[in-house]
């Protein structure tokens, strides 16, 4: 499952995304986003204009009532997210779209040397040839908190991995078409097509292995992008 990834530009993502509105500041160069940080988020807005917002990566449903947040929220596997309380009502119509320029995948069955002699699953980065900006299927919500506390959060949808990709981690993230933006986002889209959506998403991807520098979340620069050398 994909739990870290690196964020474009912002003339990156406004290439690819015709954004109406700008409600949050574009982040400062990330190559290394976690789980439950702020991350840039694009939804259809009510008046129907492209709206960009920060969003916490970790979904928390509307009707949660526990005062901690809920773990393990940061991935929605497609094949459940219809019929799981935590994302049904979200995939029927909060979608959302999670500009990224790739993601990290540990091979388990790949053992490496960490800097400090650990030894570690091999990360790799995966993403799409020939372009800087891919949008990850999202799912948002709002959640209201004590004092009337509103957060905004998001989740992205998973499934099986590319056969590209299958010898690194047998999940990956739902890569969206850019074709298909516009009806993923759409509150209206009937549950069948979201599903066509989802089953016909990107399955063409490049990946090679990076430094395990990586497995700590304290680091966050450009080099941790750079392929190891053979």
């Amino acid at each position: 499952m994909c739990g870290r990834f690196s964020l474009p530009d912002e003339a990156a993502v406004a290439h690819i995304l015709k954004i109406d509105r700008w409600n949050w500041h574009w982040p400062e160069p990330r190559f290394n986003v976690a789980p439950t940080t702020r991350v840039p988020m694009v939804s259809r807005a009510e008046d129907a204009l492209l709206e960009l917002n920060g969003a916490r990566w970790g979904l928390i449903p509307h009707w949660w009532k526990k005062d901690a947040s809920p773990s393990l929220t940061f991935n929605a596997r497609s094949e459940e997210a219809a019929e799981k309380p935590t994302w049904r009502h979200s995939l029927r119509k909060l979608r959302c779209l999670m500009p990224t320029r790739g993601w990290y995948e540990w091979n388990e069955k790949e053992l490496v040397r960490s800097d400090s002699g650990r030894q570690v699953k091999q990360p790799y980065f995966i993403c799409a040839p020939n372009t800087e900006t891919i949008v990850f299927a999202g799912l948002w919500a709002i959640w209201t908190g004590q004092e009337s506390t509103q957060v905004l959060s998001c989740a992205l949808l998973s499934k099986a991995a590319a056969p590209d990709i299958l010898h690194i981690h047998d999940r990956m993230p739902v890569v969206l078409r850019p074709e298909d933006f516009d009806t993923w986002l759409d509150p209206n889209t009937p549950e069948p097509a979201v599903q066509e959506i989802i089953a016909d998403s990107r399955n063409d991807f490049d990946s090679y292995p990076v430094s395990t520098r990586v497995n700590n979340t304290r680091n966050d620069f450009p080099e941790l992008l750079v392929p190891l050398k053979a």
